[in-house]
């Protein structure tokens, strides 16, 4: 087991020198490095995170570069924090965790401007995990709390609206969306959406707490 774990381990480091050369040419926050009709593409994958059949490639990426230091935001793994996560969000460009990482790390104020200039912003990779596969319901709905903690509303409630479309019953994107009708004073709306999350077994009291404040208030 330890042989083929340090195996694992030596191949994600070989993969990563071999990218070394495809950073540097990343730093297009315009285009995302994404070209309207051509996929995307990496020297490792990319690899679909809701596709089963890619599940057998994901450790070599996730043991050297998505540890649960890199995802807690602690330090990086094989460099610099946002490298393990670009390293990540290349090779497996709608990894919900490694999404919300990188969201987690620009909004905490974690990326000074200009200091990590190489690598996408969250919002380039966003749009790269949707524009890689459009069908990915959560990524849609972590794109859009990324926007609603921005305090972009508009473009959250697209988005979390988008993703309900393609998974109308998915209690989370409700509560998220609950949420963001509290923050909009649209408590009428929050709380059909409560209603759904909850019958859906929903776990966090958090969106009821809300909007039992919210109509306090008011």
């Amino acid at each position: 087991m330890k042989t083929n774990m340090g195996c694992g381990y030596l191949i994600g480091l070989l993969l990563l020198a071999i990218n070394v050369p495809a950073l540097a040419a990343q730093k297009n926050n315009q285009t995302c490095g994404i070209t309207p009709g051509k996929p995307i593409t990496n020297s490792y994958g990319p690899f679909d995170w809701t596709n089963p059949e890619h599940a057998p490639k994901f450790p070599i990426v996730i043991n050297a570069h998505f540890t649960p230091q890199v995802e807690r935001l602690i330090e990086g793994s094989t460099g610099a924090l946002p490298h393990d996560i670009d390293y990540t969000l290349r090779a497996i460009p709608n990894h919900h965790r490694a999404l919300n990482a990188m969201s987690r790390f620009e909004i905490q104020g974690k990326k000074t401007p200009g200091a990590f200039s190489r690598y996408y912003s969250a919002d380039c990779f966003f749009k790269r995990a949707i524009y890689f596969q459009p069908a990915d319901a959560t990524s849609r709905m972590l794109y859009g709390i990324h926007k609603h903690q921005l305090k972009l509303f508009g473009d959250a409630e697209k988005l979390y609206l988008q993703a309900l479309a393609m998974s109308p019953n998915n209690p989370e994107i409700h509560y998220n969306l609950g949420l963001l009708y509290v923050d909009t004073n649209a408590i009428d709306k929050a709380k059909k959406h409560a209603k759904v999350a909850y019958a859906g077994g929903y776990p966090l009291p958090g969106l009821n707490n809300k909007i039992a404040r919210a109509e306090k208030a008011n």
